[in-house]
């Protein structure tokens, strides 16, 4: 029977997947510089609602996006790399100087926000029911598209900024 109204989805999934060892999160002086032009590359706008840090309520973080920080050890860079030339993960990774890259120190694309982060409100970084932490993808990335005003949940309810739409 096909769904016609509106339905309420609970996720209780358990996620059970072996996170390589890795030395302790830093902040690396190349992530602070790319997260300031990430932030000037985007007119400092977070990708899914098109929010300002001042419309959030608090700064804009940058979230490592494809590569997780935790995973760089465990990627295989020359396939991984081969699909970025491609422009499947997009124009920035895409330009990305492969051919200066030392697997060796993954970090040095890993922590390039301007070709691994986008720019998100906090919320839609590790908010309960909102962030990309808590939600699956397809449900995360729908809130950049969802109509106006649609309570995404009991937490949420779509707003983009009318200055982002411009």
């Amino acid at each position: 029977m096909p769904v016609t109204e509106v339905h309420e989805e609970k996720n209780t999934f358990q996620v059970d997947v072996n996170i390589p060892g890795h030395d302790p999160r830093v902040s690396t002086p190349l992530f602070h510089r790319s997260r300031l032009a990430l932030i000037a590359r985007e007119g400092g706008r977070c990708w899914i609602s098109g929010m300002t840090a001042e419309e959030a309520g608090h700064p804009l973080e940058a979230h490592h996006h494809p590569i997780e920080r935790s995973f760089a050890t465990m990627i295989d860079w020359a396939r991984f790399s081969k699909d970025c030339l491609a422009g499947m993960w997009g124009a920035h990774a895409q330009a990305f100087d492969w051919t200066s890259f030392d697997p060796a120190d993954p970090y040095m694309f890993v922590d390039d926000m301007t070709v691994n982060g986008v720019l998100l409100a906090k919320q839609f970084h590790i908010g309960k029911d909102e962030g990309t932490h808590c939600l699956p993808y397809p449900v995360w990335v729908a809130q950049k598209y969802g109509i106006e005003g649609y309570k995404f949940s009991d937490v949420e309810i779509i707003h983009h900024s009318d200055k982002a739409a411009a």
